[in-house]
């Protein structure tokens, strides 16, 4: 195939599974491709430890080699003024992909948090942005199917390529909250549009929202609304911040939704040996906090991360409102 492309998925009847032709991908690549096999490497010898914070847990992962997501400018002079690295004329040579339903590249991320690490960017070079994209965002996690989770950085906090429509996916499992949601203490009902319904958690140290349903355009339709009444409460036309985590069990969807105030910490921001280099994305809010510099993975303990959350998550009262008038949206 051209363009280094080395499998097409379409979505046929006669269509190999996604999963499949992504994990054939990853071992080819894992031989062919040194830049990907050090980062397999640095990600084995990868440290972690978890956390209990307040009726919740977290892991903290030492990755030296997320240092350069985890520094980012995605300032606007800082991103006209670089090269993109997801459009397909700055990919590495050896960097092969899968065309996934003829408008996207699945490509394996050379520096993964995860076991089996993949990158989703749309062939063309158009903004991050999710709200006209929700459609190929829920068929890809329907695509790759049980065992999978695919993850959404918003522009604002925690995508390192905000200039790039680009999704994520992993192996489902190792963020925490995806066990944490399923507890019933930590599911609180707010309304239902459809056969899909949206709960709320509260308990987990940072707010939560959660949709779940068996038909795609339910589930569309109710995350639509929730998008819809975020941006009123940040009276703002941009996107309302947020990370967005979708898997796919064979029978319903379930999307979590993280809604955001801030991109870093303020400790991200101190000088020396005080500053901690924690920048949430997705993976960090469901609990797989990544710290790419060895002293904050000794040093940050469950008040910190509480802090985090706290910093960069919408704020209680907000999220409160919110809750109140999400029904009315739902059923309207």
């Amino acid at each position: 195939m051209p363009d280094r492309i080395d499998a097409a998925f379409d979505g046929g009847p006669k269509a190999p599974a996604l999963s499949e032709l992504c994990l054939d991908l990853l071992d080819r690549q894992r031989r062919s491709w040194s830049d990907l096999r050090d980062g397999y490497a640095g990600l084995d010898a990868a440290r972690t430890r978890e956390i209990a914070a307040g009726g919740y847990s977290v892991k903290l992962q030492f990755n030296p080699r997320r240092i350069v997501s985890a520094t980012a400018a995605v300032d606007a002079e800082s991103i006209r003024r670089r090269k993109c690295f997801l459009c397909t004329g700055s990919l590495p040579e050896e960097q092969r992909r899968i065309l996934y339903r003829s408008a996207y590249l699945i490509l394996c991320n050379p520096a993964p948090i995860f076991p089996r690490h993949f990158t989703v960017s749309n062939r063309r070079h158009v903004p991050q942005a999710i709200e006209n994209n929700l459609s190929v965002f829920l068929r890809l996690a329907g695509d790759f199917g049980p065992g999978w989770t695919v993850f959404y950085n918003g522009p604002r906090c925690g995508a390192s390529a905000p200039d790039h429509l680009h999704f994520q996916a992993a192996p489902a499992g190792f963020m925490p909250v995806e066990d944490d949601i399923v507890k019933e203490k930590n599911r609180i009902p707010v309304g239902r549009t459809g056969d899909a319904a949206v709960l709320a958690s509260i308990g987990l140290g940072r707010p939560v929202l959660v949709v779940e349903g068996g038909e795609r355009k339910g589930v569309e339709g109710a995350l639509r609304t929730v998008i819809s009444v975020l941006r009123e409460f940040r009276a703002a036309p941009e996107e309302p911040m947020m990370n967005i985590l979708c898997s796919h069990d064979g029978a319903q969807w379930r999307l979590l939704l993280f809604p955001r105030s801030r991109h870093r910490p303020e400790a991200y921001y101190r000088e020396g040996d005080n500053r901690v280099l924690i920048s949430p994305g997705a993976a960090d809010m469901g609990g797989l906090i990544i710290t790419a510099v060895e002293k904050d993975f000794h040093a940050v303990d469950a008040a910190q991360v509480e802090r985090i959350f706290r910093e960069v998550s919408m704020g209680g009262d907000e999220f409160a409102r919110l809750l109140s008038a999400l029904p009315e949206r739902l059923r309207a």
